[in-house]
């Protein structure tokens, strides 16, 4: 149902030259332009309205056009929130009118580490996942104006988190023991000001799964052990993990490929390093049947036998 009423309200009126108007949900329209030049749009306060003496601000500014219906000149990106008024001040509606610039380099949000506008991963094949994005630094007056996740024609639960900068969902029909057959759509509006963003990502749940970071639990001279992070899902016959291990020179990040490094890809769930110096133990998981992601690294320096596991 909620996807029927999306694809309603995305109707979009085909205004002259190379404009469009679209209702993204109840109050908020999208001028869509391939250029900056001024466009008249026609702005209604409702039916029920008919007959009235009814006045209109724009952004908290009185304007001269009254009537039920008007006609609004948008300039550029200035897009605005168009209410109208009875004449002693009581508000009766409004219109938010956010202008989307299709054919111009993106601004609201930023690239991330994968050269993605918005990026989502899942610890495990529950069916949670989550999906991020960066503000770029200058936009101040930022909001998310809609968001959508949808598989095979179902809406799957989302929340918005409290920074306004991710998705937390759920796929409850997902099942973590068949093939997934049908990817995730995720639709994400966003704007400064007035100016509106479209941002569109389509995913499997198995080609974002990234692990947590695994414990190291044991430390006995140079072998180490770890265990899978406690966010996997068991058994582990079924859901595998492979790690790679890293020793590099003492008090370097685990990114480090300078010389004296060793590293290996392994199975086991403990290693024994064969390097009488001092060093990092760091060790890191990924699913061996997707190779996608690896998790984050987990570390230990070892000095002179003592030890402090980070």
């Amino acid at each position: 149902m909620k996807k029927v009423v999306f694809l309603i309200l995305q109707m979009v009126l085909q205004m002259a030259g190379s404009t469009s108007l679209r209702f993204i949900k109840s109050n908020v329209l999208v001028l869509e332009v391939s250029d900056l030049s001024s466009t008249e749009v026609s702005v209604h306060c409702g039916e029920q309205f008919e007959g009235e003496d009814i006045q209109w601000e724009r952004n908290g500014e009185r304007i001269a056009e009254s009537g039920n219906r008007i006609t609004v000149t948008i300039d550029g990106l200035r897009g605005g929130n168009f209410t109208c008024h009875r004449p002693n001040g009581d508000l009766l509606n409004y219109t938010l009118l956010l202008v989307h610039p299709v054919a111009f380099p993106r601004g609201v949000l930023m690239h991330s580490n994968d050269r993605e506008f918005v990026s989502c991963t899942a610890r495990n094949y529950s069916g949670h996942f989550h999906c991020s994005w960066k503000w770029h630094q200058e936009r101040t007056q930022r909001a998310v104006v809609y968001f959508a996740a949808i598989r095979n024609s179902s809406v799957i639960n989302c929340t918005l988190d409290s920074n306004i900068s991710g998705l937390t969902c759920i796929d409850k029909d997902h099942c973590p023991y068949s093939e997934e057959s049908r990817g995730i759509n995720l639709t994400l509006l966003v704007r400064n000001l007035y100016r509106l963003e479209e941002h569109h990502r389509s995913f499997l749940i198995r080609d974002i799964v990234k692990p947590d970071k695994v414990s190291i639990t044991k430390i006995e001279g140079d072998m180490f052990e770890w265990h899978p992070p406690e966010t996997w899902m068991f058994p582990c016959s079924y859901f595998p993990l492979s790690y790679e291990v890293k020793v590099v020179p003492y008090n370097n990040s685990c990114d480090y490929t300078g010389s004296r490094v060793e590293k290996n890809e392994i199975n086991e769930t403990q290693y024994k390093v064969n390097n009488k110096k001092t060093y990092t133990f760091c060790v890191r998981a990924q699913d061996p049947l997707t190779k996608n992601i690896w998790s984050d690294w987990s570390h230990h320096h070892q000095k002179h036998r003592h030890s402090s596991k980070q």
